[in-house]
């Protein structure tokens, strides 16, 4: 029954055209819309999609009156431990024409039925009022999945889409009062914070158009 509903649901907003597989079926767990009230902050990104890599940067400037909290880094294993970095998640969606791949940095809600002792985390800044933020990331095609609850959520291993036709880059920002659900916390580099609901229901998601991937002739 939840395999049918949730097919209902993508082809009724208009996101079914390429066939992607429901979260029971193997395919990405659901995001929900965040309830959260746009920020006031200016948002831009430019995507570079070369044959063989894409590379984003983003601009982001708080216009708010306060400070907000800006999602911009992952952890990523280093040595025994790990690190802050700008290296995207990397998800995929369905759209009109294919695949879509979509690069983020934000706060990801718990996948239902997933149950972790520790929430994964994530990383970002506090980016004060009428302050600039700019940021480059990028990956290598093909690419690998990169989501922080991993990738077997009790239905199969989800791996993304061989031929992705396009890609987009989402940025997450929570405005103040930052909730404490987040658990923001001074790392090397920044701050780490704690992905789950409440961080994701508190984040607005800003997100570029679509970019046309390039076709890599030895790939076919």
């Amino acid at each position: 029954m939840g395999s049918v509903i949730a097919a209902l649901i993508a082809a009724l907003s208009g996101c079914g055209g390429s066939g992607l597989p429901g979260f029971e079926d193997g395919g990405e767990p659901p995001d929900p819309r965040s309830p959260a009230t746009a920020p006031k902050v200016d948002f831009s990104a430019d995507i570079r999609a070369e044959a063989t890599s894409v590379s984003v940067t983003y601009t982001v400037i708080n216009n708010e009156s306060s400070e907000v909290f800006v999602a911009d880094r992952t952890l990523v294993p280093s040595g025994a431990g790990t690190k802050l970095s700008t290296a995207p998640y990397v998800t995929a969606e369905s759209g009109e024409d294919g695949p879509v791949l979509v690069l983020s940095h934000r706060v990801f809600p718990w996948p239902p039925g997933v149950n972790l002792a520790v929430a994964p985390m994530g990383g970002g800044q506090l980016l004060a009022p009428g302050k600039t933020l700019t940021v480059e990331t990028s990956l290598d095609l093909p690419a690998t999945r990169n989501q922080p609850f991993g990738d077997d959520l009790g239905h199969g291993k989800i791996t993304l889409p061989e031929a992705p036709v396009a890609v987009r880059f989402c940025l997450g920002v929570v405005a103040s009062p930052i909730p404490p659900a987040l658990r923001l916390e001074e790392a090397d580099g920044g701050l780490t914070f704690a992905h789950g609901n409440a961080g994701h229901d508190a984040q607005h998601l800003l997100c570029s158009a679509s970019k046309s991937l390039a076709t890599d002739p030895a790939r076919g």
